[in-house]
């Protein structure tokens, strides 16, 4: 009965994994700001990330046996006392007693890009900052200007940074809105009623941030299904209830909308919520052009009198064909010439997730992973994949325990006995090689050519000029052994917009040199970009979808990389990971 009842208090309390990852990383945000010991700084974060990339809910953990909690790495007694507080209280009164020693919305300064505690404590003790909207008004009347260690230059990054910090605001990632959509239609789905549930909206096109979730249903009983709805567990708010639509606010902060469709419709209303704004805006104008109106209705034929038939709308496919055009994959429902070529037949045959072959860029325990070789092999081959890259951190990367080429090669002697045990899988040894300031890799060639897969990586001095950064690049891009350039941009999306770079260079020189550009699903990276992805390939470059993973939950993130490309129009040829090993194995020779 205990059991029973604490599962019941902690599916209306728990925090998430994700929610729990942030408060430990903003603990050390804060203790770095009061300068206290900075292994305490480093035990935070280690288990901040630790959690971020766990598989199951800690909720779930605790609930089955809570000395489970004791198996997951760099988590403590006092930092497992602290987990059991989170998912029994919803809350941690340290945290909370921690923020409440500076002003509101202070601590939160340390999300924009280039301002770090040092920097923080400063604005704070000489211009009194205490929020984005007091440092805001202190760039644009230029009083960083002479403050030491600042100047002009760092107040215009700080405007650019803000910039970027209050477009991100409201919105989510795109694994993040995933995951609160299926937890909701995962719940909706036991109530009998609901016969069919569909995502919408951005989210359904692959939008890397979302802002509200769109949910599609048909219903034998509306009003039933709206009571369900509204009853959601996670329910902050009821924003507006009606018989066929209804908005709530989510605890975790999106609303979702859910609206009951007849199943008549309900292709015409999936094509019109699933959007974007301006496909819509063409479609429409497109329809009228034939004597058809079209809405989340369906299809309709405009007679001479003004009368309107229904003449499409059960299936997005039928609501297309009637208006002359094939089915449009959603991904790449923006107004970017899709509907042209939907009308030529000449939409590209998109790549898929059933297409991946392999992962060719993750990291064990043996630098900043969390998983060892043979855990992380173990999951590859759950998923039915043909091969996998280990590829570690290079020596410069010393906060990620990067290896040195001596320590590198021993390692890679390691993993490659590893790999002769196994049976339906291949394990390539590479390097995510750090990128140094004037173009040369931080390890040498003598070392390089002993790998499998050379990825080569911008890890620091985002900040250099954009001829400087583009040649810092291209200069390693000419190394014989490099095959792959990692998260080209170096953006991370709610934190850091990226380096200064001519990317058309990049591109150029990623075709000519058969240099794979990678899409990077780590973290809140999707890097490159799905415009990115399109411009490299006008240009000829070709393309690896990647996890980055640091943990075995980390590789679950491919679905994400593969929906970006999709939205840059990619198709099976042009990613790498899509090859036979045999056919890999002969591109990564170049």
């Amino acid at each position: 009965m205990k059991n029973i009842l604490n599962y019941i208090i902690i599916l209306k309390i728990s925090m998430t994994n994700k929610e729990i990852s942030a408060i430990f990383e903003r603990i050390a945000d804060v203790l770095e700001l009061k300068e206290e010991n900075i292994f305490r700084i480093r035990a935070y974060r280690t288990a901040a990330q630790n959690i971020s990339g766990l598989a199951r809910q800690l909720s779930d953990v605790y609930n089955e046996d809570p000395s489970l909690l004791d198996n997951i790495p760099g988590i403590g007694k006092d930092l497992k006392e602290k987990i059991i507080e989170m998912v029994t209280t919803g809350k941690l009164r340290y945290h909370g007693d921690l923020m409440k020693e500076f002003p509101k919305g202070f601590v939160e300064m340390l999300d924009l890009e280039g301002l770090g505690p040092k920097k923080l404590k400063k604005l704070k003790k000489e211009l009194k900052i205490r929020n984005v909207d007091d440092l805001q008004k202190a760039c644009e009347k230029g009083r960083l200007e002479d403050l030491e260690g600042m100047g002009a230059k760092t107040q215009e990054k700080l405007l650019a940074s803000i910039k970027h910090y209050r477009r991100r605001e409201g919105r989510m990632l795109l694994p993040e809105a995933d995951r609160i959509a299926d937890e909701v239609i995962d719940y909706l789905s036991k109530e009998k009623t609901f016969k069919r549930i569909e995502k919408a909206g951005s989210l359904r096109r692959g939008k890397e941030t979302i802002g509200d979730l769109d949910i599609l249903t048909v219903a034998s009983d509306a009003e039933k299904a709206m009571d369900h709805f509204t009853s959601y567990r996670e329910v902050a708010a009821i924003i507006a209830k009606g018989s066929t639509k209804s908005s709530v606010s989510l605890a975790e902060g999106p609303n979702v909308d859910l609206r009951v469709i007849d199943a008549s419709c309900f292709g015409a209303a999936m094509v019109y919520f699933t959007g974007s704004k301006e496909h819509n805006v063409e479609i429409r104008k497109l329809a009228k052009s034939k004597g058809y109106k079209v809405s989340e209705y369906g299809v309709f034929k405009v007679a001479g009198s003004g009368k309107e038939k229904f003449a499409a709308g059960k299936t997005e496919e039928e609501v297309y064909k009637k208006l002359g055009m094939d089915w449009i994959p959603p991904e790449l429902r923006e107004s970017s010439g899709e509907l042209e070529a939907a009308k030529k037949g000449g939409l590209p045959d998109l790549v898929g997730s059933k297409d991946i072959k392999g992962d060719l860029h993750m990291h064990t325990s043996a630098t900043d992973g969390q998983n060892s070789p043979e855990e992380m092999m173990a999951a590859v081959k759950k998923k039915k994949y043909r091969y996998m890259a280990v590829t570690e951190h290079s020596q410069h990367v010393r906060v990620a325990n990067g290896m040195d080429g001596k320590r590198l090669l021993k390692h890679a002697e390691k993993l490659r006995k590893l790999a002769g045990k196994q049976k339906k899988i291949e394990l390539l040894v590479g390097v995510e090689v750090d990128i140094l300031e004037e173009g040369k890799l931080d390890l040498p060639d003598s070392v390089l050519r002993e790998l499998d897969i050379v990825i080569a990586a911008v890890h620091g001095r985002f900040s250099l000029e954009k001829k400087k950064q583009t040649e810092r690049i291209l200069r390693a891009m000419d190394n014989e052994y490099v095959n792959v350039l990692a998260h080209p941009s170096g953006r991370l999306i709610t934190r850091r917009s990226g380096i200064e770079v001519d990317f058309d260079r990049i591109f150029r020189k990623a075709a000519e040199n058969n240099v794979f550009l990678e899409i990077n699903t780590h973290g809140e990276r999707i890097d490159l970009n799905d415009v990115n992805c399109r411009r490299a390939k006008e240009l000829g470059a070709r393309f690896v979808i990647s996890t980055d993973a640091h943990s075995i939950g980390g590789l679950d993130q491919m679905i994400y990389g593969v929906v970006t490309a999709r939205r840059g129009w990619l198709e099976k040829k042009d990613v790498l990971n899509t090859y036979t090993i045999s056919k890999l194995r002969k591109e990564l020779k170049k």
